[in-house]
């Protein structure tokens, strides 16, 4: 799971920032303050790099450090790069920005403005059709809504987002918000304005034609829509999932599995209940979802579940936590009360092993598949999942893929499972800018011999959703035969 409201405020509470003025390090000092992080704190790092891959870690480390050490090197990019290469969607750099009032101000003096109408954009995206970028669009995000266009002034591939409505009384219609660059494998850089003007960096990732995945954020699509997506995220916010019915199939699409969600989803599930019970077909679409808590689909789960179970994609693992201030920290609030036996148990064999795996009581870390009966329901299920299925809509996945009631359609997905649980620490204790977001639990000391982190989940049937035109029509279809 990438950082939530929880996760930042386990940050904030662990990790308490000042705000005084002080000399910040630079680019060269941040990168090597996320080497000894993530020597120190990543199960990952102590297990796997070893051998050929440590030779080719410090070979690109190497090439990061000379990057930093030129004037005037992005550090984001920088340290982004460096997460990157480990391939593991737990790792990851994280940005904050504090203003004050003078500099926000400042910064709102400066901002582009680009005299553009709902109706014109729109027009225009008509218009333009299938010459469009995928990123072109109206798109929103709670109260917030963007329209994004070519940035001529920037050239091919360069975009900007124009605020059509803004989200606070700071923005005007007609500024732009972000300007946007897409990468040569179809991904996004973000440079991302707040509501007080902070700027941030983003890595984004388009899913399902209508999601953008900038982690952390979902910006949902709401012009144009393929007709085949048309209602297939909520209106308002895109994390929340939606219950729609198509071709006699109740379809469940979830973006997030942010623990917000949770009431939404039992709702629609309630409100639902004999819909689902006499349907044909249901549907879970994972595709994009971006993590958060596993318990979050308790309630759909009963209606995946099958009597008889399938053999596990992945082996039963052995979990254990690698010991370091960070991670006793991190034990002492992660698990309930210091004051429990377990917390108790764990940190003082934490503390006794400095730099060793401590074994990790998975049954009082809630780790164990719970024995979920089946409820009465569709005979077949069909779950759709991609790269960007992550982390906790992964143990959904590896639930499906154990029922003999559900098939699962599409790509393998992002392999965020063997490391897990975020925790999210300074790179320097001056260092107010830049967070390092880290997996606190190994799943087993024998990774990576039975991972799947860079293979990821791999569905029952392969199907590559941008040769499909209607991915919910097709797995329809297939359930049907």
């Amino acid at each position: 799971m990438k950082p939530g409201f929880a996760a930042l405020l386990l940050l904030l509470t662990a990790h308490p920032v000042g705000l005084e003025a002080q000399a910040l390090p630079g680019c060269s000092e941040d990168l090597a303050a996320a080497r000894a992080r993530v020597e120190a704190d990543y199960g990952g790092y102590r297990l796997e790099i070893v051998g050929r891959r440590k030779a080719a870690f410090e070979r690109a480390f190497a090439g990061l450090a000379a990057r930093a050490r030129r004037e005037g090197a992005d550090c984001f990019d920088v340290l982004n790069a460096f997460a990157e290469w480990f391939g593991d969607p737990h790792l990851f750099i994280y940005q904050t920005v504090r203003l004050d009032s003078a500099e926000s101000a400042r910064r709102a003096a400066t901002v582009r403005r680009v005299p553009l109408s709902e109706e014109a954009v729109r027009a225009y995206f008509t218009s333009a059709g299938k010459r469009l970028d995928p990123i072109e669009g109206i798109w929103y995000d709670r109260g917030l809504r963007l329209a994004v266009v070519p940035d001529s002034s920037a050239g091919r591939g360069h975009f900007m987002a124009v605020v059509l409505r803004p989200d606070t009384a700071a923005w005007r219609p007609g500024a732009v918000r972000g300007t946007i660059a897409r990468r040569a494998d179809g991904t996004y850089d973000v440079a991302l304005s707040g509501p007080n003007y902070v700027r941030w960096r983003r890595h984004a990732h388009l899913h399902r034609d209508v999601l953008l995945r900038l982690d952390p954020g979902i910006w949902g699509k709401a012009f144009p829509v393929p007709a085949a997506d048309s209602g297939a995220l909520d209106p308002v916010d895109a994390h929340r999932p939606t219950l729609v019915v198509r071709d006699g199939a109740v379809v469940v699409s979830m973006p997030s599995h942010d623990p917000a969600c949770k009431p939404v989803l039992d709702s629609l599930l309630s409100a639902n209940a004999g819909l689902i019970r006499g349907a044909r077909l249901l549907l879970v679409d994972l595709r994009g979802n971006e993590g958060g808590s596993s318990y979050t689909a308790a309630g759909l789960a009963p209606y995946v579940a099958s009597r008889e179970k399938r053999p596990g994609p992945v082996k039963r693992w052995h979990a254990v936590m690698l010991s370091s201030p960070d991670q006793i920290r991190y034990a002492k609030v992660a698990f309930g009360p210091d004051t429990s036996a377990f917390v108790r148990s764990l940190v003082a064999r934490m503390e006794a092993s400095p730099g060793g795996f401590v074994s990790l009581d998975t049954s009082s870390a809630g780790d164990d598949e719970p024995d979920i009966p089946a409820a009465e329901g569709p005979a077949r299920v069909g779950v759709l999942i991609d790269g960007g299925t992550v982390s906790a809509a992964e143990v959904a996945v590896e639930f499906a893929l154990r029922s003999t009631r559900a098939t699962v359609f599409g790509e393998p997905t992002a392999g965020a499972l063997d490391y897990e649980q975020v925790s999210i620490v300074p790179l320097d204790p001056r260092e107010r800018r830049w967070f390092l977001g880290y997996p606190t639990i190994t799943r087993d000391t024998t990774l990576p011999a039975g991972g799947i982190r860079g293979k990821g989940l791999q569905p029952d049937v392969r199907v590559k959703w941008a040769s499909v035109a209607d991915p919910i029509a097709y797995v329809v279809h297939a359930l049907g035969r």
